[in-house]
């Protein structure tokens, strides 16, 4: 394992990209060191993890299985991809309303494919999807997927048995997330709700010299916001610095209220 002493970087920080964190350990003496997947090690006094709520895995469509790649898709990264299409999206949420409603007038025509009769996207949008020209097949789901190379029809088939089958060249499969915190869960964090760690009012973890920051940060009356993060990580960052060095004041104060270097 290669080993970088982030004391000695100082004011130069040292940036490790494309690695995964895995391992976290503290010795004896507060020594903290994080292992990387790629075999890199990190020597600290203080760590401020800000890993949102994990790693994002599409919910699979099982149905579609080995279809990834060949038409199958769980997001549209570009409209513009699907003009000309018979496009099936599959879900009830925000995020299948909104693409099967942006691709109708680009399609060559819209499937909307949900297991339930009521839809968790908001009503308004739900309003206008059925009264668009998608095609809002519910209490079904898609239970096969054809074609020779790529995909080319869908078989559906509904709660009473009823099998309809639809062209389609693009399958969106809009079921959600999974967050997963991976190795984080190993480092002997206290974890709440399989997701987030507990801090104190200075963004301390359990374990001394570990901080948190942002979505992954919980305590009692917390409110997710993208500013409240914004300012847990100087939270962290400040608390972290004390704990390195007693001698460093928890607040710097602010450029305004520096004496004027004189002319």
């Amino acid at each position: 394992m290669s080993t970088i002493d982030c004391d000695l970087l100082m004011h130069q920080p040292r940036f490790v990209l494309g690695e995964r964190a895995q391992t976290l350990t503290r010795d004896p003496d507060g020594v903290i060191t994080v292992g990387t997947d790629a075999g890199t090690g990190l020597r600290c006094r203080a760590v401020v993890i800000s890993g949102g709520i994990g790693t994002f895995t599409p919910r699979p469509l099982p149905a579609a299985a080995g279809w990834a790649g060949r038409g199958l898709s769980f997001f549209v990264p570009s409209l513009g991809a699907h003009a000309g299409q018979d496009v099936v999206v599959v879900g009830g949420g925000d995020s299948a309303c909104d693409w099967a409603l942006s691709l109708e007038p680009l399609a060559r025509s819209v499937t909307l494919v949900h297991r339930r009769t009521a839809f968790r996207a908001h009503a308004r949008t739900v309003e206008e999807v059925l009264s668009s020209t998608v095609d809002v097949v519910t209490d079904a789901e898609v239970s096969g997927v054809f074609g020779a190379e790529d995909v080319e029809r869908v078989e559906i088939t509904r709660r009473d048995g009823t099998v309809l089958a639809r062209p389609a060249q693009a399958v969106i499969a809009a079921l959600g997330f999974t967050a997963n915190l991976g190795p984080i869960r190993e480092w002997g964090l206290d974890v709440v709700a399989n997701r987030y760690l507990p801090v104190d009012t200075t963004m301390s973890t359990n374990i001394p010299g570990v901080f948190a920051a942002g979505d992954i940060a919980d305590y009692r009356g917390k409110v997710r916001l993208i500013s409240v993060g914004f300012g847990e990580a100087a939270l962290a960052v400040n608390n972290a610095a004390v704990l390195i060095n007693p001698d460093e004041q928890l607040f710097p104060g602010h450029s305004s209220d520096a004496v004027p270097a004189a002319a």
